[in-house]
């Protein structure tokens, strides 16, 4: 019966491990959110931290709504623009087709609902542009993402 009770309790802590990982700790979160402020207090260059190795996430609500960067908090300005960025980093156009050249949110230091969202983003797109046999041009303008930090 104790090897049932190891087996399942093990079990158990594996999966709240696997479900909560690649989505940040509390502790990546509030790290996220402390280097957040000093970008916003101006102490680090949004740059440094967009280019760091540091967990970087933003409020999801911005997932479903329209996000106008000249609008919405600073704090939340900021996390949007270096996820974005490091997204966009790996992010080409080849024969009018996005291209995502990740394949784990792990790679990128964000979490993995803000990689899907984008990579669904990119899909859609993608799709749009072939069903109107390329009648829909995409764009992506050179140096994109660094376009992005310095909005």
């Amino acid at each position: 019966m104790n090897l049932i009770k190891t087996v399942f309790i093990t079990f158990f802590i594996l999966l709240c491990i696997s479900c909560s990982s690649g989505d940040g700790s509390k502790s990546d979160r509030l790290r996220a959110d402390s280097l957040t402020n000093e970008v916003v207090n101006g102490k680090m260059d949004i740059a440094v931290l967009a280019k760091s190795d540091e967990f970087m996430y933003f409020n999801e609500k911005y997932f479903h709504e329209p996000a106008d960067l000249k609008l919405i908090p600073a704090f939340d300005k900021a996390q949007i623009q270096v996820v974005t960025y490091r997204i966009y980093q790996h992010v080409s156009l080849e024969g009018n087709r996005y291209r995502f050249n990740v394949k784990k949110a792990s790679e990128l230091h964000i979490p993995n609902k803000a990689f899907v969202y984008y990579q669904r983003s990119f899909d859609e797109m993608n799709r749009k542009a072939a069903a109107s046999k390329d009648s829909i041009r995409l764009e992506l303008p050179h140096n994109y993402a660094s376009m992005l930090i310095n909005e």
